[in-house]
């Protein structure tokens, strides 16, 4: 992907640069080539024969003259041989083997005649006819001096490598210098992330070929945003719930102290009933006091963030059964009814909060129910849904407002067993356990028409 994205946006720049340099080439080897083409030059094998017989009647002496000329100009030297193959000039033998008379006659005719193949090393020798019979000038089309190799492919060879070679450089520096740029942007970014300011990000080009890295690193920094945001806000609450069960606490300690300062100082005043009813409300008080701490206690410990919740099966159905036996035994006079279907209802998570999540939802049903409790056990979609059902009073306007939140100050609530103090954690700790198995929890009221039948709590939980 990022290669793709290369080549798109810097196409027109790594072309502009390739064409450059191909332009540099070619114009590097023709200077170059321009040397060699001039050292190559020979001329036409019939220029050299009309030149010899232009220079004298005698070719011996006309042999010497051309040869001179050509010893200036940097050309190969020519011979005369005779039809035996000898130099005439040197002595020496030339020719290998003599012309044949087909050859003698195809030179007389045309006034040319090549020996051998245009090959690298060694040119073809050129044999043309003179003024005087038997006798022929030979000479070699090739460069003089040492038989080597035309110097212009290689050139171009190399300068196209060279070309090559560079060019690949220069873009490479051109996308560093670009990649160079965008670090330094993250740099910032960091540097903005690290001093508080959550909201910065990269930003994102057309066919930039670090888009997904950069949409990747943004949606990081928005992932830590809201998870700093997400932890504020829980810390918030935590504070806001510490100040309000401090407020909590203080008020039975205070209840306390006044009832025992009252037995201290007017106990011989008191009559025996009325010291046990202040008693009485010493022990309601240290009974709301222990449970008031446990339950701070445990919400407490599930609210950490790093609380674990653990990673256990559990039958739903059978622990709903279990708590319905056991609130069986303590409510005998209540009605308790369970209807679930033959399906699994198996959830990942701790057996200890489901337990508790349960013994919350039926205690307060069993506590405002006057005769009936309907628990329900079904599946909707990917989540296991457990409702209880009562047939009591059911919720109030702001009971159903603070529901799962706690209460601003601790409240006397009417049940089947008279009055007791609230200040909603109960409710609190459910809608915790039931956010840690992702799941909710929802309260609201049974009508028959404008009638309130009784209250239903749900708490839904994902299935394993």
């Amino acid at each position: 992907m990022i290669t793709r994205s290369l080549f798109r946006k810097n196409f027109i720049i790594f072309a502009s640069i390739a064409l450059v340099f191909v332009a540099v080439t070619l114009a590097t080897t023709w200077i170059l080539t321009s040397f060699e083409r001039d050292n190559m030059f020979t001329g036409p094998a019939n220029m050299h024969r009309a030149l010899l017989d232009t220079l004298d009647e005698d070719p011996l002496k006309a042999i010497a003259k051309l040869n001179d000329i050509a010893r200036k100009a940097g050309m190969h030297e020519h011979d005369l041989i005779n039809d035996q193959g000898v130099s005439l000039v040197s002595g020496k033998q030339i020719l290998p083997h003599q012309p044949s008379q087909e050859q003698r006659e195809k030179i007389d005719s045309e006034g040319l005649f090549h020996l051998g193949k245009n090959t690298f090393p060694a040119p073809p020798l050129v044999l043309g006819k003179t003024k005087q019979p038997g006798v022929y000038l030979i000479s070699s089309p090739g460069p003089p001096g040492e038989k080597r190799p035309p110097i212009g492919p290689l050139v171009t060879l190399a300068a196209l490598i060279v070309c090559i070679l560079i060019s690949i450089a220069v873009a490479l520096l051109y996308q560093f210098s670009k990649y160079h740029e965008r670090s330094l942007e993250a740099l910032n970014v960091l540097s903005s992330l690290r001093e508080g300011h959550l909201s910065a990000r990269l930003p994102t080009k057309k066919f930039d070929e670090l888009a997904p890295l950069t949409e990747a690193f943004n949606q990081m920094a928005s992932d830590l945003e809201i998870m700093v945001d997400q932890l504020r806000k829980a810390d918030h609450s935590r504070r806001t719930l510490l100040q309000d069960l401090a407020h909590d606490l203080r008020t039975p300690l205070t209840s306390l102290t006044t009832f025992l300062e009252t037995l201290r100082l007017s106990s011989q005043k008191l009559s025996e009933e009325k010291k046990q009813e202040v008693l009485g409300l010493c022990f309601s008080e240290v009974e709301y006091f222990g449970k008031l701490v446990e339950d701070l206690l445990f919400l407490a410990q599930i609210t950490e963030p790093k609380y674990s919740l653990g990673t256990e099966k559990v039958d739903l159905r059978a622990k709903v059964a279990e708590q319905i036996a056991v609130f069986k035994e303590r409510y005998p006079q209540k009605k308790y009814t369970f209807t679930a279907p033959n399906e699994n209802f198996e959830v990942i998570g701790s057996v200890r909060l489901l337990e508790r999540l349960l013994r919350n939802a039926l205690e307060n049903s069993s506590s405002f129910s006057k005769n009936t409790v309907l628990v329900t056990l079904e599946q909707q979609g990917s989540e296991l849904v457990v409702s209880v059902i009562d047939d009591g009073p059911g919720f109030s306007a702001q009971g159903l407002q603070d529901f799962g939140h706690k209460k601003a100050s601790r409240v006397l609530k009417e049940d089947t067993q008279g009055q007791r103090i609230s200040v909603g954690i109960g409710s609190v700790i459910m809608k915790e356990i039931a956010q840690l198995h992702l799941g909710a929890l929802r309260a609201e009221n049974i009508f028959d028409g404008d009638k309130i039948l009784g209250a239903k709590v749900s708490a839904s939980l994902k299935k394993s």
